[in-house]
């Protein structure tokens, strides 16, 4: 038997391990490049969810102020119409 004519079969495993290997490397730069872009993409949410929170805070602290002076101007009313009754009062009087 002659060995000159046959492959064997580590001959035809070598290039099945180098075009795995090959893929390999492709995934892994695939993998590192959508890697970085998460890193990116993560960065700009908590950039906007800082934003969005800092934005919830003003809303919260502007219908803090509106219902301080809605409560000012109830009780402006409440008084003006306490005034407007006793003076109703006091000109039914004369």
């Amino acid at each position: 038997m002659s060995l000159q004519g046959t492959t064997s079969p580590v001959d035809t495993l070598v290039p099945r391990v180098e075009a795995l290997l090959d893929m390999a490397t492709a995934l892994q730069s695939q993998c590192r490049t959508q890697s970085e872009q998460t890193v990116g993409l993560v960065a700009q949410l908590r950039e906007e969810a800082q934003g969005l929170r800092r934005m919830g805070e003003e809303t919260q602290q502007d219908m803090t102020d509106m219902r301080q002076r809605l409560d000012e101007l109830m009780d402006t009313k409440a008084a003006f119409d306490a005034k407007e009754r006793q003076s109703r009062k006091l000109s039914r009087q004369f």
